[in-house]
């Protein structure tokens, strides 16, 4: 379980449909914001997705795309109620 406004969620993917698919899944959450682009330039781990991986190496060396996407969990409005 993702711990309320601490937990995130990164995503990242060299195929663009999976990514506006896991996007728009994300954002249609209650649960869920996504980080700002001045918080992504923050994070140190955001950098890293990109080569992190073999498949991530791979992708560079082909001069592919990759594209990112980071939520945050938020607190339930329901329970705000």
């Amino acid at each position: 379980m993702l711990k309320e406004n601490v937990g995130l969620i990164y995503t990242i993917t060299d195929v663009h449909d999976l990514h506006e698919w896991m996007v728009s899944h994300l954002q249609d959450h209650p649960l869920f914001e996504r980080l700002t682009e001045d918080e992504l330039r923050a994070d140190p781990v955001v950098d890293k997705l990109y080569e992190s991986t073999e498949e991530g190496q791979k992708v560079t060396r082909a001069k592919g795309d990759k594209w990112c996407a980071v939520f945050r969990r938020i607190s339930d409005p329901a329970e705000e109620r």
